[in-house]
């Protein structure tokens, strides 16, 4: 079983994030991941499978810790915001809700695509999800209740935290 996902970013200076967070930027960040793995391998194999993969930014880091690029990876799934604004973004990064949809998978062993946008409020909670597709009611709960439960980053509108939702979008496979 699989789940592939696809996340989202902003362009913003890097040093400028850095300083504001009181981090350097000559500071080494761990390697980026974009994989989930088994905790422990099937029997048979000392190899952990991939439970999550297709991330097109690094799912082990926070917003302020992705590259322009990266960033603009995620804000190009919004209409318009202006250079300076953010999208919300969870706080820890993406691996804590990929990590928590992986296991949901691993029970419920669905194929198809999960598209849903979490409403995220100037102070960085949660507010509402949306479902926009979903192969299954039960993954529908269980990922919803993960994305509740998630501290975000707020949006930046206009150099002030606002209200902005965040899409999630992940297919999930079962490998047989």
């Amino acid at each position: 079983m699989r789940a592939t996902g696809v996340a989202v970013g902003l362009a913003v200076s890097v040093a400028g994030l850095f300083a504001t967070l009181g981090v350097r930027a000559d500071e080494t960040l761990p390697p980026a991941r974009y994989v989930i793995r088994q905790d422990l391998p099937d029997t048979g194999t000392r190899i952990p499978k991939r439970v999550f993969t297709g991330s097109l930014i690094p799912i082990n880091r926070r917003y302020a810790e992705l590259t322009p690029d990266e960033r603009q990876l995620v804000k190009s799934q919004y209409e318009a915001m202006a250079p300076m604004d953010e999208p919300p973004f969870p706080v820890d990064g993406l691996e804590a809700v990929y990590a928590a949809v992986a296991k949901v998978q691993k029970t419920l062993l669905v194929n198809g695509g999960l598209a849903m946008e979490v409403e995220v409020d100037s102070q960085g909670r949660a507010s509402a999800v949306r479902v926009l597709a979903s192969p299954d009611p039960k993954l529908t709960q269980a990922v919803a209740s993960v994305l509740m439960l998630t501290r975000y980053k707020p949006a930046v509108c206009g150099a002030k935290p606002c209200r902005m939702s965040l899409p999630i979008n992940v297919n999930f496979s079962v490998d047989h």
